[in-house]
């Protein structure tokens, strides 16, 4: 006598469903799967690019400390040794420089109108602070007030005083009124 036995499930609704569930699923991870190998070659090709470009840098950088080293070889031979001195005193002397005179008769050329000249000017130091004394011509009075009215609201100049005034009745250019003032002069103030 022969029996068969069947040890098998029956077949229900959950096998089919997972039959039914298991291609999308191997799909998806097919799909993840190729996903993360080109994300991987990407950031691998990546990777080498900035290591050749570190590798150029560092490539450039050491040219650099070459040539460095070598201009400071050439700079410690005694021949160029009193041209670095020199150019070492200059440097000093500009990093010393209080007051350009150019500056100090342009702004005051700015202040200036057009019918009144410069005629002296000399600049003296007392203590901190520049003093400037300016001697001045001018066609009228008008001319002479305007100047020292702009020149005491100007914020590089302070403490203008006239020291003298006086008209010129006769001589080459008669009418004329000059003026000898003081102020103080602030470079750069504002």
């Amino acid at each position: 006598m022969r029996i068969t036995l069947n040890l098998s499930t029956a077949d229900g609704s959950r096998g089919r469903h997972t039959l039914a569930w298991a291609i999308p699923a191997t799909v998806v991870g097919l799909v993840g799967l190729v996903w993360l190998g080109v994300s991987a070659a990407r950031e691998i090709r990546e990777y080498r690019a900035v290591q050749r470009q570190v590798a150029e840098i560092q490539q450039r950088e050491d040219q650099l400390h070459g040539q460095e080293a070598a201009i400071r070889k050439e700079l410690e031979k005694p021949e160029h040794g009193e041209l670095l001195r020199q150019a070492r005193f200059v440097n000093s002397l500009i990093d010393q420089r209080q007051l350009s005179v150019t500056e100090l008769v342009a702004e005051f050329a700015d202040l200036m109108p057009e019918d009144a000249r410069l005629s002296g000017l000399s600049l003296t130091a007392k203590g901190e602070d520049l003093v400037v004394r300016f001697n001045i011509t001018a066609k009228s009075e008008e001319a002479v007030e305007t100047l020292l009215g702009d020149l005491e609201d100007a914020p590089d100049f302070k403490d203008v005083t006239i020291l003298n005034q006086g008209f010129q009745e006769e001589g080459a250019q008669p009418g004329q009124v000059s003026v000898a003032c003081t102020a103080r002069y602030l470079p750069g103030a504002q």
